[in-house]
């Protein structure tokens, strides 16, 4: 055999070996994406129908309930877009009408969004898609709103289907990705507001890469000449040249195509933007009202003189973005946004049956909710996100913080590294400068940090010699760490007992830490920094996840509607939810005609989440309205159940007494202690930096939610029945 045929026959065997070493690691994959999308289904699918359903659930269920009863759908703004409800009300045909089912497609959405990361590989790397679904199957914020009836977790589906679509395109140039994240954008518009958040961050990184690839190219094409050419000419040669960069569809990567896609399908939906200039000098001359603050069902229209100007904006920007996008490449823009408006109108229009819904979300969907910024629902501080993501996102948090340290040392960010950690500083930055700040919206912040994370992990970890891990070094360092982080633990929070007990305690971990670290830098010199502090890296996320998944479970089912959790903020009591099943276990009993008659004080919202509960008009009768002294003495209720709000109990009580049962007091909502963390200023913060009962109290919180359930607060209501009504009703939600 000659040698010619020796090195095919290596280069066959090599080929081989590789292929069977490519298909044991997809394999490998397969068994854990299979294996993570069956723990994150069961996670979020489990007892799901268990929790009372809070106030904003209940109308998302209510009107999705309607809507599949044949009664139609009206979008409106303050429940943002109408996807959801849609989406339900299908549900709700297919599988019936429950508080399980009403929570089944955020539930899906979910276990999806852990999936997704296989689509990303080729940046993630194998390693970091893997790390990355891991902790989108157990983070805390994204199980809990995954098994929550509102559409933040959507959000998050269609925003990383975006970024994969964005990367691939950039990656492939296939014009499939441009048709995907077509089909993704509409979705999202149809989903929720902070879709103009995620579509202005995504151009905007876009337009800073393409300015610093091309500012050369550019500054040379304006021909900009110092003391010749005006300013304005210089501006207006810059905007010309970088058009021309940007048109140009061989233009670096994709990038700039995808950048032309964003603007031009979306660019008419931001026509209401013009409103948040209305009360400046620029506009307050002309007295136009391009967003109207108040007025009800008209809050963020234009009125008078200034409806046919917004008219003509959407026309004008449609307009633009018709010339431009043909311009560039005409049958892919064409197909690209015939999906976008396909999908974006058959939602909005809730499939042409209320073509109100287009006007509405073209213009009122961006219009009310900067209406809505002078409100700022929640009246957070403005370090709100501060707090809440260290302590349900610990892991993620500090991953992004150590990549952000890591690629700036190694000086290894490439562009998509550039992206995640943009990403993640101006989602943070975004939404703190936001007006309303609420939990649902952490998980906005938590996806770029688990992305960003996740990647990290990958990179560093795939330079373990994981061979090495049965060597006396590597045991050591994996024993080690967590051992340091327990003693450091007992040190800071060490007691300060007159028995000796809390001195023993803390020289002992003094002692346990100093031999610890001591031990860690014998085995670094032994073994390398690099390595050393890879392996130890092993043992320290493995703990945080550990303790990430046992804050997952316990926000979620052992919590789930009791505020002890700054993620239930305000949540219906589960008093409400056991009263429910006591109105369904009592229907149709000898006392009740046809149905049983509730009369539900509406005193404070309290119609939510009744209306809900009570939505079977077949088995209940309820009416909702106020129910004062004077209402009662006018017309004694003659309902089998009364609920009246605490506020008017002392008032109508003397005028139930016979009529019914004494009343019983039972919470309707009731929220998180916001005086645990409000009025927080520099100096309170440095003081509880070295005050150890400062920090017992945040670590007894962070481990165990102790220390705030003496001080929840909660909005009651009485609770009146027929004295021969079967029951045997006890409230269980209490704050002792």
């Amino acid at each position: 055999m000659g040698l010619s045929s020796i090195g095919e026959s290596l280069r066959l065997r090599l080929g081989a070996l590789r292929i069977a070493a490519g298909a044991d690691a997809l394999a490998w994959e397969w068994l854990a994406y299979g294996t993570l999308l069956v723990t994150a289904a069961a996670m979020r699918l489990w007892d799901l129908g268990n929790r009372a359903v809070h106030h904003d659930e209940s109308l998302h269920s209510f009107y999705s309930w309607q809507l599949a009863d044949g009664h139609g759908f009206t979008h409106d703004p303050l429940m943002h877009g109408p996807l959801q409800f849609e989406a339900t009300a299908a549900i709700f045909l297919l599988f019936g009408d429950s508080d399980y089912t009403s929570r089944l497609l955020y539930a899906v959405a979910g276990a999806a969004l852990v999936i997704l990361p296989f689509f990303f590989r080729a940046r993630l790397g194998r390693l970091g898609a893997v790390f990355t679904s891991v902790m989108l199957a157990f983070s805390p914020a994204l199980l809990y709103y995954s098994r929550f009836a509102r559409n933040d977790i959507l959000m998050a589906v269609w925003a990383l289907g975006l970024v994969i679509c964005m990367w691939r395109y950039i990656d492939e140039g296939k014009s499939r990705y441009i048709y995907i994240a077509a089909a993704l954008l509409a979705l999202a518009f149809a989903s929720k507001e902070t879709a103009y958040l995620i579509t202005a961050l995504l151009g905007l990184f876009l337009t800073l890469w393409l300015l610093y690839r091309n500012v050369p190219r550019i500054i040379e094409r304006a021909d900009i000449r110092i003391g010749e050419t005006t300013t304005v000419s210089a501006i207006g040669r810059i905007a010309s040249s970088f058009w021309r960069s940007i048109a140009n569809p061989s233009s670096p990567r994709g990038s700039a195509a995808f950048l032309l896609i964003l603007i031009t399908l979306t660019l008419p939906l931001w026509s209401a933007a013009i409103g948040i200039l209305q009360d400046t000098s620029l506009l307050s001359w002309s007295n136009l009202t391009f967003v109207t603050r108040d007025g009800g069902d008209v809050v963020g229209s234009p009125a008078g003189g200034a409806i046919l100007i917004a008219s003509l904006i959407m026309l004008a920007l449609m307009g633009i973005s018709v010339t431009v996008g043909c311009f560039w490449n005409q049958k892919v823009w064409l197909i690209a946004a015939a999906i976008f408006y396909t999908i974006w109108a058959l939602s909005y229009s809730t499939f042409f049956t209320n073509l109100g819904g287009i006007e509405s979300g073209m213009w009122r969907g961006l219009g009310y909710w900067i209406a809505q910024q002078d409100v700022a629902r929640g009246n957070q501080p403005w370090y709100y996100y501060f707090v809440i993501t260290p302590l349900y996102e610990f892991l993620p948090l500090a991953l992004a913080i150590a990549a952000a340290v890591y690629y700036r040392v190694k000086r290894q960010a490439d562009a998509f590294t550039l992206f995640l950690l943009f990403w993640v500083g101006m989602t943070l930055l975004l939404f703190t400068i936001a007006s309303e700040k609420m939990p649902w919206l952490l998980v906005n912040i938590t996806l770029p940090l688990i992305v960003l994370g996740g990647k990290f992990l990958g990179d560093v970890l795939s330079g373990v010699e994981w061979r090495k891990l049965i060597a006396p070094e590597s045991l050591a360092l994996i024993v080690g760490v967590p051992a340091l982080m327990v003693a450091i633990y007992m040190l800071a929070l060490a007691g300060t007992g007159d028995d000796g007990s809390a001195l023993t305690v803390a020289i002992s971990a003094m002692v346990a830490i100093v031999a610890l670290i001591g031990g860690g830098v014998y085995i670094a010199l032994r073994i390398g920094l690099r390595q050393a502090a890879t392996l130890a890296a092993v043992p320290a996320v493995l703990v945080l996840l550990l303790l990430t998944a046992r804050a997952s479970v316990t926000a979620a089912y052992r919590h789930g509607d009791v505020p002890v959790e700054m993620l239930v903020y305000t949540q219906t009591s589960p008093d409400i939810r056991l009263l429910a099943e006591e109105f369904r276990r009592a229907d149709g009993y000898e006392g009740a005609d046809n149905g049983l008659s509730l009369a539900v004080d509406a005193t404070s919202g309290f119609t939510w989440p009744w209306a809900w509960y009570l939505r079977d008009s077949s088995r209940y009768h309820a009416n909702f309205s106020g129910i004062d002294a004077a209402s009662v003495e006018s017309a004694p209720p003659s309902a089998e159940v009364v609920l009246v709000h605490s506020n008017n109990h002392e008032a109508v009580d003397p005028s139930l007494q016979g009529l019914y049962t004494d009343g019983e007091r039972i919470r309707h909502r009731w929220w998180f202690p916001e005086q645990t963390y409000r009025n927080l200023t520099l100096e309170r913060f440095a003081k509880g930096l070295i005050d150890r009962e400062a920090w017992r109290g945040v670590m007894d919180y962070w481990l165990y939610r102790e220390g705030v359930r003496h001080n929840i607060g909660s909005e009651d209501s009485y609770v009146y029945f027929a004295p021969d009504f079967p029951q045997n009703f006890e409230p269980v939600a209490s704050t002792e």
